[in-house]
């Protein structure tokens, strides 16, 4: 081979690596080679005993996302366990080839991030340095493409992809 050749190869193979090496840390392959995917029917996969999480990857604001999940009987991703949270994290890495952010069902309420029902957080997973508010109008959750299973605030009117979850 031409030694240009090689070389376009070899430097395609690092961008490719670059790019996807926070895609699969460590922490994230382990926790996705556990997954069990149970599926629930129609693209719907389970997220604990009794609810089933789907990725829908069309580009939405916040609220319309919201009302889309309602529309179906579910609501926004609410994670409120480490499982709950896992496994939506492995379904998103699944299903998101496009490398998108989600819109998960976290958002402010006055001062402080609850689920989309009103209920307290408990179960978070902050990229580092977030939330920031920057600009002042992030109120709304998504699960960053940088790193799946982190969350980052973001304004409610940007379109992300979403996730909603249901009791199935």
């Amino acid at each position: 081979m031409h030694l240009t050749v090689v070389t376009a190869v070899l430097l395609s193979v690092g961008i490719l690596n670059s790019v996807t090496a926070w895609w699969d840390t460590e922490e994230l392959q382990l926790k996705c080679a556990e997954f069990k995917d149970v599926p629930c029917g129609d693209g719907w996969s389970r997220i604990d005993a009794d609810s089933c999480a789907k990725l829908f990857k069309t580009p939405t604001p916040f609220r319309r996302a919201e009302n889309h999940c309602i529309s179906l009987g579910g609501e926004l991703v609410s994670m409120k366990t480490e499982e709950q949270l896992w496994n939506a994290v492995c379904i998103g890495r699944r299903d998101n080839t496009e490398f998108k952010s989600v819109w998960i069902g976290v958002r402010k309420f006055g001062e402080e991030f609850s689920h989309s029902d009103g209920s307290e957080v408990k179960v978070t997973k902050w990229y580092p340095g977030q939330p920031d508010n920057f600009g002042g109008h992030e109120n709304c959750v998504e699960m960053t493409h940088k790193d799946w299973e982190f969350w980052n605030d973001d304004n409610c009117a940007d379109k992300n992809a979403y996730m909603c979850a249901k009791k199935m």
